[in-house]
């Protein structure tokens, strides 16, 4: 089986989970409950979709194809498009009535709190930075080991999304010393994630921010900063992640530096014979 095929196989299983049922269910809530007869009946004045309807939801399908052409994985694509449709339901049911429009939003804000998006929970290579001391750490081993740190929040839409890439990519380079990968929890030391410059609060574009350590030393990150201070978006798929940190070259350095020094062969008794004669 191909990899893009064993990856694909594996996004669909994942969203066979009730927080993607429930969510595609909520974004499709509006046309479902317009198509059953007994329930439209009961809820709607007609269930025929009236002409602004169908100019609401044509203008969010155009929003889902622009905003979501870019997006990393399957998953990030159904989140999205998710999101941009339950906003255009709860414009939909606000032209039913406010009751219905609560009730809706009722429905979105208990789906948020009690089935939240599912975190990565697979196999890794991933060191995990507990403390305030991560210079220090990485300082210490700077000698050794080059590090790929991913600085995340566990309530970031964005780095729960990404935390799948990360620990794949982490499973492929990350079996040598030499290039390790790690992360670190922002919103639990923000003092450390303002002194690498990464902004840890609820409206940061900053999250996640992927460095590349050398030698001790920041080399890269994304997504950038610009001169005049603004993020530059990056979109964090396994393709941008390994052209734009040269993963491969990265892990052809290490395996160079973890190559045991061959030992010279130590002489025969024969030859110590020969010699001593």
């Amino acid at each position: 089986m191909s990899t893009s095929l064993a990856k694909t196989l594996n996004a669909l299983r994942q969203l066979l989970q009730l927080h993607y049922i429930t969510n595609i269910c909520l974004a499709l809530s509006y046309l479902i409950l317009k198509s059953i007869p007994i329930v439209c009946s009961t809820l709607f004045e007609t269930c025929r979709l009236e002409w602004r309807e169908y100019e609401i939801l044509i203008f969010v399908a155009v929003v889902i194809v622009l905003k979501t052409r870019k997006t990393a994985t399957w998953l990030q694509y159904v989140e999205m498009a998710c999101t941009f449709a339950k906003c255009a339901n709860l414009i939909l049911f606000w032209r039913e009535g406010p009751l219905h429009e609560f009730v809706f939003l009722l429905l979105w804000v208990l789906h948020i709190l009690f089935l939240p998006e599912p975190s990565y929970a697979g196999p890794d290579r991933i060191t995990y930075f507990r403390g305030p001391n991560l210079e220090h750490e990485i300082e210490r081993e700077a000698s050794r080991s080059d590090f790929l740190v991913c600085f995340y929040a566990p309530w970031s839409p964005p780095c729960v999304q990404f935390a799948s890439v990360f620990a794949q990519l982490s499973n492929q380079y990350g079996d040598l010393k030499a290039l390790r990968f790690a992360k670190f929890d922002v919103s639990k030391f923000a003092d450390v994630a303002k002194k690498f410059r990464i902004d840890a609060s609820a409206i940061s574009h900053q999250l996640p921010t992927v460095v590349l350590f050398q030698n001790g030393r920041e080399v890269r990150r994304r997504p950038i900063i610009d001169v005049k201070g603004q993020v530059q978006r990056f979109i964090f798929s396994e393709a941008n992640m390994i052209t734009d940190f040269g993963l491969n070259d990265l892990y052809g350095q290490a395996k160079e530096r973890t190559k045991v020094p061959r030992q010279p062969a130590t002489a025969t008794a024969a030859e110590q014979h020969t010699k001593s004669e």
